[in-house]
């Protein structure tokens, strides 16, 4: 299974606060996959905390009371917890995101440069270890060099597509646009079970 990069972890602490509040229950090895180890220490000591104060006075009965004492219940540490941990990683999203993209163009350097320095090693030289480096980087799900997507042409021709399929779905019935949306659905949950 990959691991969880701090682009993928603002959706799961997402939905981890979301089933919290619900009053869901919630597996506590979670923390250690969505909390960093700083986060997972203030949770411990926060924890640690409340069960000091919990031997140290009764039960409070009434909200003020709770919050006169600094009362909480171990699903309120937790909460807030997670919380802070999604405001940290809401504060440094573009730069978690320059980081990975600068991680993923040095591993696609190194995959064309070991594919280009192995041809050489062959006796293959110019345009043919440059293409076995081309080879390499297809292989490993990257883009070859010398290829930026689509050509002016293919952009031409795809958002003239766009437009003819837009100003056909408007001259549909209501009938018909039902039906494409019902179409489009199924599409939707056929591809959602194929993953």
């Amino acid at each position: 299974m990959p691991k969880l990069n701090n682009t993928h972890l603002p959706e799961r602490i997402q939905e981890h606060i979301a089933k919290m509040e619900r009053g869901e229950e919630i597996e506590a090895k979670k923390d250690k996959t969505l909390l960093n180890e700083q986060q997972q220490k203030e949770l411990k000591e926060a924890l640690a905390q409340q069960q000091q104060l919990k031997k140290t006075h009764k039960r409070p009965k009434t909200q003020e009371e709770k919050d006169a004492i600094g009362w909480k219940e171990i699903r309120e540490v937790r909460l807030e917890i997670y919380r802070q941990a999604l405001e940290q990683l809401s504060a440094n999203v573009v730069d978690d995101i320059r980081e990975l993209q600068r991680q993923r163009e040095a591993k696609a350097a190194r995959v064309f440069m070991e594919a280009w320095s192995k041809a050489g090693k062959e006796g293959r030289v110019g345009s043919s270890a440059i293409s076995a480096g081309n080879i390499a980087l297809t292989r490993a799900g990257f883009t070859p060099q010398g290829h930026f997507g689509l050509t002016k042409r293919d952009r031409e021709i795809k958002a003239f597509e766009e437009e003819f399929l837009k100003q056909s779905e408007n001259e549909l019935s209501e009938e018909e646009k039902e039906q494409l949306d019902l179409l489009r659905e199924h599409e939707k949950a056929v591809k959602k079970r194929k993953k």
